[in-house]
């Protein structure tokens, strides 16, 4: 259960860091290559914080953190899919 609630989370956090790095990376010469893969690396390491503090505490912390960043990764993916469906549509690109 925690770990779908770390995804729904995650799923969130991707959608919300998607917008910020294109803000803070759009119209720069390199930036638009960017975006994508900050939002990813961002996610990912709020997944790890998030995983190391959320999940079972009988685990290791760097096990923890590395589920966390997987799922981070997952959310990123997820947020990305949303927001190919909302500017496209399903009939889209």
């Amino acid at each position: 259960m925690r770990i779908l609630l770390l995804l729904v989370v995650l799923a969130v956090v991707g959608c919300v860091a998607l917008p910020l790095s294109a803000l803070v990376l759009d119209g720069t010469d390199t930036g638009e290559d960017l975006v994508a893969p900050v939002q990813v690396l961002v996610t990912a390491a709020v997944g790890a914080a998030l995983g190391h503090l959320v999940l079972d505490r009988s685990r290791p912390g760097r096990r923890r953190a590395l589920v966390g960043a997987g799922v981070g990764v997952l959310g990123a993916a997820v947020a990305l899919v949303v927001f190919f469906l909302l500017l496209n549509g399903l009939h889209g690109a």
